[in-house]
């Protein structure tokens, strides 16, 4: 009977909440900068070779209408290779730059989002080329990327935290697909 009650209440202290989570918020609109911390694994051929990593970004960019903005991209992703030895303990460095384009979806304090864009991926050592991923003397690949996530706008109209994923394909490595999700902070000037 308590647990009934206390699921009850959680219940109703829910619905109390929900009006105001759902409730629209003004948010700002203009020039955008947003940072995100996460992970990225190369899947495929490529991801046997390679340990899931850290990875950072960086977006820039401009809200061209209140539900699509354009932009640009750094990032960077941290790789350990399992290639047979030697080396060993080898690690290596993604480096990606795009340019995007994001379509939102706002429903009240929360938006749905879909983003894709086009770049270039580089790698900061060759050690995968002894496994076939990369051809001798080719690090850097043309990349095509697609995501989406979830954002909530915060009280400050300025500011919002998001939840963000995507698939990448580098075609030059081996067809190598990096999947990847973020945490990230978006400040809209």
């Amino acid at each position: 009977m308590i647990r009934l009650r206390l699921a009850f209440a959680a219940a109703l202290a829910g619905a109390l909440c929900l009006p105001q989570v759902a409730a629209a918020r003004p948010s700002s609109s203009g020039v955008y900068a947003e940072a995100g911390l996460g992970a990225a694994a190369l899947v495929g051929n490529a991801g046997q070779y390679s340990q899931a990593g850290f990875s950072a970004d960086l977006r820039v960019g401009y809200d061209v209408f209140s539900w699509l903005a354009i932009g640009g991209r750094l990032g960077i992703q941290n790789h350990r290779a399992r290639v047979p030895p030697p080396p060993e303990r080898e690690y290596y460095q993604v480096y990606v730059a795009t340019a995007e384009a994001r379509i939102s979806i706002p429903i009240g304090a929360i938006a749905l989002f879909f983003d894709g864009g086009v770049g270039m991926s580089a790698m900061s050592t060759n050690v995968l080329a002894k496994v076939d991923v990369l051809d001798p003397g080719e690090r850097a690949s043309i990349r095509f990327a697609g995501g989406g996530g979830i954002e909530y706008q915060l009280q400050n109209r300025h500011l919002a935290l998001g939840l963000g994923g995507e698939a990448a394909l580098m075609p030059a490595f081996a067809g190598a697909v990096s999947t990847g999700g973020r945490l990230y902070l978006r400040y809209t000037y």
